[in-house]
């Protein structure tokens, strides 16, 4: 008896599993690991949302890029908490995390001004049917609740691009170039979503899929970014 009024207790106070450190916890990130959270912080390129030493619009590392949005933004870096928060969501389905981590942290780096449309990162047929649902959609669908916009579905994946993991960033360009295409008109500005900005490769690449279609200017938002 004890221990089973001990279990009611636990599961009372501490309903959750930490997706940080997946120990029993009050809410989908416990004290500890909400505390390590590895903001990226300011100042940051105005254009790729890289730290620098100083605010600037155009950094070392993005100025010979051609990118196809006007700017790019992330709450996190890809390390640590945040990588693991990416993870337990687009490799363990943990999709609580969205609504009580995610969106709220994406909402603190979206970018001033009106958004006419929040679209999504695609992905291919055959990975959507794999994991059964499109992280970037989701993610999506919590920052355009939050800021009263539409979702549109728009783009789509036209051909299969190799896994991007041990591709340089050139490499990177040239595996997604042509990969994307939006299906029906769009105006305004508009809001990418994704979960990891690593190079900017795919998110430009939708982007200027989304310029092609009419779109005025796009602006990437991700969870998190490689630094």
């Amino acid at each position: 008896m004890p221990n089973t009024y001990l279990a009611a207790l636990v599961d009372l106070f501490y309903p959750e599993i930490c997706v940080g450190c997946e120990r029993r916890s009050s809410d989908a990130l416990c004290r500890a690991c909400f505390e390590a959270l590895p903001y990226v912080g300011s100042p940051v390129c105005g254009r790729c949302g890289l730290p620098t030493a100083f605010a600037t619009s155009v950094c070392e590392r993005c100025k010979y890029v051609d990118f196809g949005f006007e700017s790019a933004k992330a709450p996190l870096k890809y390390e640590g908490v945040g990588k693991k928060i990416v993870h337990a969501l687009k490799y363990r389905g943990h999709k609580r995390v969205v609504e009580k981590l995610a969106t709220p942290l994406m909402i603190q780096a979206i970018c001033d001004g009106p958004v006419d449309a929040v679209v999504p990162v695609p992905l291919h047929r055959s990975r959507l049917r794999r994991r059964g649902f499109n992280q970037a959609e989701l993610l999506a669908r919590g920052v355009a609740e939050r800021i009263t916009a539409t979702v549109s579905d728009t783009l789509e994946v036209v051909r299969t691009t190799g896994d991007q993991v041990e591709l340089s960033a050139a490499q990177r360009r040239a595996n997604v170039a042509d990969a994307y295409r939006a299906k029906k008109p769009l105006r305004g500005r508009i809001l990418l979503v994704d979960d990891v900005f690593t190079t900017g490769a795919t998110m430009s690449a939708c982007a200027g899929a989304l310029v092609n279609a009419g779109a005025a200017e796009v602006h990437a938002l991700s969870l998190c970014r490689t630094c």
